[in-house]
């Protein structure tokens, strides 16, 4: 019996952990928000598409384009965000207002200690990170990407 009694507190420890993690994890759609209201700012005409769940937003100007969308920490959507890419194009990666010619292989090893600590249970606010891709006279990166946060 007291076995099971452990058994039953540890599942349900468990399970709120599990809940912890999952109610901090970033919320895609104000991320999408506020990288549309920024763009916005920035004076670019901002087209967000319908679609449920994150897409990619265009932003442009008359001599500018830019396409931004939310991208895994662990980067596997490189090669897609790369073909995306024009030879006319810079393709950069923007994590806590920085920017960044090339994704940080840290950004792994922070995904995985917010991680281990949203599990333990402690509210950890995920970070998105942003692939950009605009063309070269638009000097995206000089954007005041900080003040996105």
């Amino acid at each position: 019996m007291l076995k099971l009694s452990v058994l039953l507190v540890l599942v349900a420890l468990t399970l709120e952990l599990k809940w912890a993690a999952t109610v901090s994890e970033p919320n895609v759609k104000d991320t999408q928000l506020s990288v549309a209201e920024f763009l916005a700012r920035q004076h670019f005409a901002v087209s967000v598409p319908e679609k449920e769940g994150w897409t990619t937003i265009r932003a442009t100007t008359p001599v500018c384009r830019m396409l931004v969308t939310n991208s895994p920490v662990l980067g596997w959507d490189r090669d897609v965000v790369a073909r995306a890419a024009t030879a006319g194009d810079r393709v950069f990666v923007v994590y806590r207002g920085k920017v960044y010619a090339e994704r940080p292989s840290w950004l792994i090893v922070s995904y995985l200690w917010s991680r281990f600590l949203r599990e333990l249970g402690l509210k950890v606010q995920s970070t998105s990170v942003l692939a950009v891709i605009a063309t070269t006279g638009c000097n995206a990166e000089r954007l005041p990407w900080d003040q996105l946060q």
